[in-house]
């Protein structure tokens, strides 16, 4: 089985650059960290903003960071 294909870009934080599918408009999402991180997850808040890549006909949606206070 194909894993789905990636509509989101981690645009900060310890995800920074990863390409992840997300199946919802709007909240947060856990990303899984890249292995030799310290934490296993960080929280991403899903925007409106939209990147282009010529790899992809559909804009990528944009996933922002939200720092651990």
């Amino acid at each position: 089985m194909t894993p789905p294909e990636a509509n989101a870009l981690c645009a900060d934080g310890p995800c920074r650059n990863t390409l992840v599918r997300v199946e919802q408009d709007i909240g947060i999402v856990q990303v899984a960290v890249p292995s030799g991180r310290p934490v296993a997850a960080a929280r991403y808040r899903i925007t409106r903003e939209r990147v282009h890549h010529p790899s992809r006909s559909a804009p990528f949606i944009v996933l922002r960071w939200i720092a651990d206070a």
